[in-house]
C-alpha cells in the first residue's frame, strides 16, 4: 500500500527563505549583459554545429 506524503506548499518554502538585499543597478547590468551575450553564444554554437556538421 502507498503512503500518501504531502509536499511542502511552494509558498512556504519561498516564504520560509530568508530576505536578500537586491542587486545594485551597476551590477544588475553587468548580470543581464552576461545573459545577453551567453544566450547569443548558445545561438551562435547551435548554428555553426548545425551548418559545420554536414561538412564533417
Amino acid at each position: 500500500m502507498w503512503a500518501v506524503l504531502q509536499e511542502p506548499c511552494d509558498e512556504n518554502v519561498i516564504r520560509a527563505a530568508p530576505d536578500t538585499a537586491p542587486c545594485s543597478k551597476a551590477r544588475g547590468r553587468w548580470i543581464l549583459a552576461a545573459t545577453i551575450l551567453a544566450s547569443s553564444m548558445a545561438f551562435i554554437d547551435g548554428t555553426v554545429v548545425n551548418v559545420a556538421l554536414p561538412a564533417l
